[in-house]
C-alpha cells in the first residue's frame, strides 16, 4: 500500500465514522446510559451492524460490542478453580478530589469530574495493600464484563516471562527457533528479547495512520480476528518485512508498538508448552487465583485465542489480576504467580535507548505528565520507581506499583478525539497519595 497521510486516512474513513452506530448520540451520552437495557429492536439492529469498525470507532455500537464480545465472537471460558478471593474495601473518599500536574505544569480537573467527562470511563478501581480504596462505575455495572483490548498483551507477557524464568525460553534465541511455521521468514533474524520489547526493527508499527488505514498490513492483521481478512495470522507474520529505515533490533528509537509482537510471544508459549493459549492461561493463572468469574478469551475463526487484546472480564477480576503483580498477591492467590525473577525480567529486558524519544514515550508523557524511563515485557512503560502501566485502545488501562503496593484498572469507550486520557496519571497520583507521598 502507498503510504497515506493522516489527513488522507481521515477522509477515507469519514463515511465509516458517519455510519449508524459509529457516532455518539444520546443513546450512550452520558456514558451512564450504557447501563440501561437495549430494546429488542435496538439489539437486533446493533447485531446486524457488527464489524471491525463498529468495535473500534467508539460510537454507540462500540459501547455495546465491547461489553458483550462473547455474543459476536467464538469464546473460550478460561475457568477459575477454587474459592473466590473476596476483596476487602477501605474506600478513601479523598481520592475523588485527586489532581495531578499535566506536562504543561497545569493541574487536571478533579478525578470525580474527569470520570463524567469526554473520556467516557466505564469503570475505575484501585487497590492499596490488597484493599480496594476506590471504585466507580460510570458506564457499566460492577458485574458486567468488558473487553481488555491491548491491556490483554500483559497476559502473553506474563506467560512468556514465566517460561523465561523457568529456563524454557532463551531471550537471545531467534523467535523462529520456537515456532517452526515462522522459519524461513524475517523472524529467523529477530531475537526473542526484541520481540518481547517491541523493538524488532520490523515494519509492523501501529501508528495513528497505519492502524486505521484500510489495506495497511496492521489494519489487515486486526481484521483477521473477525474473519474479515481471510489469511491466518501465522501466514501474515511470514510476510513481515524489515522497517524501511534499515534499523536493527534494539537500535535507538526502535520501539515501535505492534500487536504482532505479543502474538509471536503467544505462538512461542504454545509451541514450548504444546498447549493452546487459553489452556495455558487457565492452568498458569486463572486456576491459581481466586477469580470470581471465567475470563472470556475471544477466538479468531480458526479457534486461536486472540491474546493480544480480545479478552473480557469484570472490573474486579481485572483488579485481582493486577494484584498478582504486587506484594499483596497473597490476598488473591495461595501461591505466587508473578515471581521476583519474573519481575526482574519484566524490567530488565528492554534497552532504554530503544524507548527514548519514541512515540509511545510521548503518549505516556501526555497521560502521566512526566515520562517513564523505559518499557517492559508487554508493558508500555516502566518508571524509575518500578511502577508499570499498560494501555488499551478506547481507554483501557492497568497499573501496577510494587514499591507502593498499589494497583489499578480502568475500562472506557472514548475515541481519539476525546482529548487526553488522564486515567493513567490519576492511577499513579493515587498510588503516591496512598503511600503518603
Amino acid at each position: 500500500m502507498t503510504e497515506k497521510t493522516l489527513e488522507e486516512v481521515k477522509k477515507e474513513l469519514a463515511h465509516i465514522a458517519a455510519m449508524p452506530g459509529n457516532t455518539v448520540t444520546e443513546r450512550t451520552n452520558p456514558i451512564s446510559k450504557a447501563k440501561l437495557p437495549l430494546s429488542a429492536e435496538e439489539y437486533y439492529e446493533i447485531t446486524k451492524r457488527f464489524s471491525y469498525w463498529g468495535v473500534q470507532m467508539a460510537g454507540d455500537d462500540s459501547v455495546y460490542y465491547n461489553g458483550h464480545m462473547s455474543q459476536y465472537m467464538h469464546t473460550q471460558m478460561v475457568m477459575p478453580d477454587g474459592p473466590v478471593a473476596e476483596l476487602e474495601r477501605a474506600i478513601d473518599p479523598r481520592l475523588k478530589d485527586l489532581t495531578f500536574k499535566k506536562k504543561d505544569g497545569t493541574s487536571t480537573d478533579k478525578l470525580a469530574d474527569f470520570l463524567v467527562g469526554p473520556a467516557r470511563k466505564q469503570a475505575l478501581m484501585m487497590a492499596h495493600k490488597g484493599k480496594v480504596v476506590f471504585e466507580e462505575y460510570p458506564g457499566m455495572k460492577p458485574n458486567d464484563s468488558h473487553i481488555w483490548m491491548s491491556t490483554g498483551k500483559t497476559t502473553s507477557g506474563l506467560l512468556f516471562t514465566q517460561l523465561v524464568a523457568e529456563g524454557k525460553v532463551n531471550l537471545d534465541d531467534m523467535a523462529s527457533k520456537y515456532v517452526p511455521a515462522l522459519q524461513g521468514s524475517v523472524w529467523d533474524e529477530i531475537p526473542v528479547w526484541a520481540t518481547a520489547t517491541m523493538s524488532p526493527g520490523l515494519d509492523v508499527e501501529e501508528t495513528m495512520v497505519s492502524i486505521i488505514a484500510p489495506g495497511s498490513w496492521i489494519n489487515n492483521f486486526h481484521h483477521t480476528f473477525l474473519g474479515e481478512y481471510d489469511i491466518p495470522y501465522i501466514e501474515q507474520l511470514r510476510t513481515v518485512k524489515r522497517h524501511p529505515s534499515g534499523e536493527k533490533p534494539g537500535d535507538p528509537k526502535s520501539y515501535r508498538y505492534s500487536s504482532a509482537n505479543p502474538l509471536v510471544l503467544q505462538f512461542i508459549c504454545e509451541a514450548v508448552e504444546k498447549k493452546p493459549f487459553g489452556t495455558l492461561l487457565q492452568e498458569r493463572v486463572w486456576e491459581k487465583a481466586g477469580f470470581r468469574n471465567p475470563m472470556q478469551l475471544h477466538l479468531a475463526p480458526d479457534g486461536m485465542g486472540v491474546g493480544y487484546g480480545m479478552m473480557s472480564t469484570t472490573p474486579e477480576d481485572m483488579l485481582r489480576y493486577a494484584l498478582l503483580h504486587t506484594p499483596s498477591w497473597n490476598k488473591v492467590a495461595s501461591e505466587r504467580i508473578v515471581t521476583d525473577e519474573m519481575d526482574k525480567i519484566y524490567r530488565s529486558t528492554a534497552r532504554i535507548q530503544t524507548y527514548e524519544g519514541s512515540v509511545e514515550q510521548g503518549y505516556n508523557l501526555d497521560w502521566f505528565g512526566h515520562p517513564p524511563k523505559s518499557q517492559g515485557v508487554m508493558w508500555d512503560c516502566v518508571f524509575e520507581d518500578g511502577a508499570m502501566f499498560k494501555h488499551g485502545n478506547l481507554g483501557q488501562g492497568i497499573y501496577v506499583d510494587p514499591k507502593r503496593d498499589f494497583c489499578a484498572m480502568g475500562f472506557g469507550i472514548a475515541d481519539n478525539n476525546s482529548g487526553i486520557d488522564y486515567a493513567p496519571g490519576f492511577m499513579r497520583a493515587a498510588a503516591k497519595h496512598c503511600a503518603g507521598e
